[in-house]
């Protein structure tokens, strides 16, 4: 299972494995744009804030987990809360990542929430100590 998810980090985003990678992840639920800062640790695990408005900008956290599924490789998120906190949101769905490659080597990623709420995302790797301490300044986040 441990090589599987490294395999998948490696495939998807040309990476080494160090003790925290940092991503930008963003995606479109209805009208509501999210833009999360992801942070994946080498065991698999790691955690995620998620921004986004709905009257107000709202901010939470969620702890994130690599899965290999039938489907493909799955980044299960759970126990959203609000960010730097233990209050879990009141109805605030984790997210859950699929990535799968096609025949042709093209990846998709699609969140399908807890709800069921499907949506086409974006991930990109975040590179540099300056360029990464300035991205989780956005999130209120220093690693």
């Amino acid at each position: 299972m441990k090589y599987i998810k490294i395999l998948f980090l490696a495939l998807l985003l040309p990476l080494t494995i160090h003790s925290q990678e940092i991503f930008e992840v963003k995606f479109t639920a209805g009208l509501t744009q999210y833009r999360c800062a992801l942070v994946i640790f080498d065991n698999g695990t790691g955690k995620m804030r998620v921004r986004y408005y709905d009257k107000r900008t709202t901010m939470i956290e969620q702890t994130m987990a690599i899965e290999n599924t039938q489907y493909g490789i799955r980044l299960k998120g759970y126990n959203p809360v609000y960010a730097g906190t233990k209050i879990k949101h009141p109805s605030y769905n984790a997210d859950n990542f699929y990535i799968s490659m096609d025949e042709y080597g093209k990846y998709t990623i699609i969140n399908v929430d807890d709800a069921g709420t499907r949506a086409k995302s974006y991930i990109k790797k975040i590179k540099g100590k300056y360029t990464i301490n300035n991205f989780l300044r956005d999130f209120n986040w220093k690693l």
